[in-house]
């Protein structure tokens, strides 16, 4: 494959389309956080994530993912031509109608592999899509959350609660108080992740883009991070005691424990930041997991 920046558009599709999922949608990161989220969800539930089942319901959840992905290019299309010049898409090597190709394909399959696990699986991944539409248009007051970053970020979290409502049922898990958690704690452990993604020094800031450091102050934004991170390992710790697994509540307790003492007052740059919440969130599924033990 031949770097980003010389792939133009007279290249072959297939060529310009995995260019971009590597330049937007990594396979390889997107895959081992699914993989991850689905077996976190199938073990708490008493499930092998091994069966074909799980298979399934992983590719639609990482379609959605996909397809969310696309309708942020649309969204955000002419401020990222102007913020992010050398992406392919600004460029002009992909298409935003191509782009719109794909997603539709994406649901399509998204839709066809929901109904063949169950109806249940369908009805649940309906509830998905009917969100990701009323995030693609911003719930109808778009200019208003474009100004009140930290609202945008909370409205359209709950696509992760759905989501994992989406795997618990295609898992067959028992509604209750653990069910409960489970989603909370997936749902506020990717709303950390998408804060980490955006916080930034004062001079690694981009014009034009916000961030939460923007928003907030660097300060501002570590401590919501690190507030939203430390709710989650006291979810997973009520969970793990709930099910006679204090040292997982252990473990959580010190994943926080670590970045809090990683991050706060040290300064550290966007790569750091973004790193630390990427491993905090992968350490939540590897935890729910291991209470299946």
């Amino acid at each position: 494959m031949m770097p980003l920046e010389r792939l133009q558009s007279s290249d072959a599709l297939y060529r310009r389309v995995w260019g971009y999922l590597l330049e937007r949608f990594p396979p390889v990161a997107y895959g081992l956080l699914v993989a991850l989220f689905v077996s976190s969800a199938f073990l708490l539930a008493g499930k092998s994530p091994l069966e074909p089942t799980a298979a399934k319901a992983g590719l639609v959840v990482l379609l959605v993912f996909f397809h969310l992905r696309i309708m942020d290019e649309h969204k955000d299309g002419a401020d990222d031509r102007l913020a992010y010049p050398d992406r392919l898409l600004s460029r002009g090597v992909v298409t935003l109608p191509l782009l719109a190709r794909l997603g539709v394909a994406a649901i399509a399959l998204e839709c066809a592999l929901a109904w063949w696990i169950s109806i249940e699986a369908l009805w649940a991944w309906l509830a998905c899509l009917g969100f990701t539409l009323l995030m693609r248009i911003e719930f109808g007051v778009g200019r208003w959350l474009n100004r009140h970053l930290v609202i945008y970020a909370i409205t359209h979290n709950p696509i992760v609660a759905l989501l994992a409502a989406f795997l618990w049922v295609v898992a067959g898990g028992e509604w209750g108080t653990q069910a409960a958690l489970y989603i909370g704690v997936v749902s506020l452990g990717s709303l950390a992740f998408e804060i980490g993604r955006k916080v930034r020094l004062p001079d690694e800031e981009i014009e034009g883009v916000d961030s939460y450091s923007s928003v907030l102050g660097k300060a501002g934004a570590d401590r919501l991070l690190l507030g939203i991170r430390w709710v989650v390992s006291l979810g997973i710790g009520w969970m793990a005691i709930g099910l006679g697994a204090d040292w997982v509540a252990a473990i959580a307790v010190l994943v926080s424990v670590a970045l809090t003492v990683g991050l706060w007052g040290h300064g550290r740059g966007a790569k750091a930041t973004e790193g630390a919440a990427t491993v905090a969130l992968l350490m939540d599924f590897i935890l729910v997991g291991l209470l299946a033990w």
